[in-house]
């Protein structure tokens, strides 16, 4: 798949203060815009944008009791944090 760009990124192992390097993509025609941030890290917005629902407590403001609960909507798009090298890979690759 050409249109995968292939990065790797830090997850921390369950159970332990140690994490191990995985690998993931994103399809690079989603981008949206990039933004290099801190220590030359760069920062992926993809053309993503979902929702989702998830319930939450509805708390009395006069009692602070949890009187039920509600489902609340939100939207999110997805952030990709690359590190310094797969940044710069980026970059080549799309010639930006």
């Amino acid at each position: 798949m050409k249109e995968q760009f292939l990065y790797n990124r830090s997850v921390p192992v369950e159970g332990s203060t140690e994490t191990k390097i995985v690998q993931d993509s994103f399809n690079i025609t989603k981008v949206i815009r990039t933004m290099t941030i801190e220590d030359d890290k760069v920062l992926v917005l993809l053309d993503d944008l979902h929702e989702r629902v998830q319930e939450v407590p509805e708390v009395n403001p006069k009692t602070g009791k949890i009187g039920g609960m509600r489902r609340e909507r939100n939207t999110f798009q997805s952030e990709i944090y690359l590190d310094k090298e797969d940044g710069a890979r980026f970059f080549k690759l799309t010639g930006i």
